[in-house]
């Protein structure tokens, strides 16, 4: 069934990418990457039809990454029964699923550019354990990039708990585990893709994306030199 309201080509969109470095990236087109999670409500059918709309316009290849990682985990340590976890994550996986889809059907043709995948997809392939096991070494040593770590999973389990209420090990450990399994993509798309460049496309500047694209002077995890990231976001 398609969307209701106007055509998502009539959403305004605006366009802010985070540096020098990510504009000249983001102007050669080589490739966009768009990353839609389980618990974020913001990508609705319509709005990331609106955004795979312009990226299949401007890049040569496009690609749209859900996050499937450590959502069974993070759902028990919420307190669901193992048989309950694994239900609700499979429904609301197959929402994500379906809202991918039906963006896709919604830009017609142009969808020929974009690539749908789970990020479980990536869990072996050596390209990313590649990055993910520097950035896994960076975390340990980096005191600045984890304590931003930390802080989104601290943020993440608040939008969750009770006001005043304290995660539990589990819990974070969950929250730690699904912002790690994510952060490569902050920092070599392009390895991992085997594209030319890329351009991280949120729909908000992302406290990783804050500290990874900022010219911080010092910090032992630098996003690739064919690395950016920018604001992709639409208003209705």
């Amino acid at each position: 069934m398609p969307p209701s309201g106007p055509p998502p080509t009539q959403l305004t969109l605006d366009v802010l990418p985070l540096g020098a470095r990510s504009e000249g990236i983001l102007r050669r087109g080589d490739h966009a990457l768009f990353g839609v999670s389980t618990g974020n409500s913001y990508f609705t059918r319509r709005r990331l039809a609106r955004a795979l709309a312009w990226a299949a316009d401007r890049f040569t290849v496009v690609d749209v990454v859900h996050a499937d990682v450590a959502l069974e985990a993070a759902l028990e340590a919420f307190g669901y029964e193992r048989p309950a976890a694994r239900k609700s994550a499979a429904k609301q996986l197959r929402g994500v699923r379906r809202r991918i889809t039906g963006a896709l059907e919604d830009i017609g043709p142009a969808a020929v550019r974009v690539r749908a995948q789970p990020l479980s997809a990536f869990l072996e392939q050596p390209a990313y354990r590649e990055v993910r096991a520097r950035a896994g070494t960076a975390l340990r040593t980096d005191t600045e990039l984890r304590s931003v770590r930390d802080g989104m999973a601290h943020h993440f389990l608040a939008q969750r708990l009770q006001p005043g209420a304290l995660p539990s090990p589990a819990q974070v450990q969950a929250a730690l585990d699904y912002i790690d399994a994510e952060l490569p993509f902050f920092v070599d798309t392009p390895r991992i893709l085997d594209v030319a460049s890329s351009v991280h496309c949120y729909h908000t500047v992302l406290a990783l994306g804050r500290l990874l694209f900022s010219e911080r002077p010092t910090g032992l995890l630098r996003p690739a030199d064919a690395q950016g990231y920018s604001i992709v976001a639409c208003r209705d």
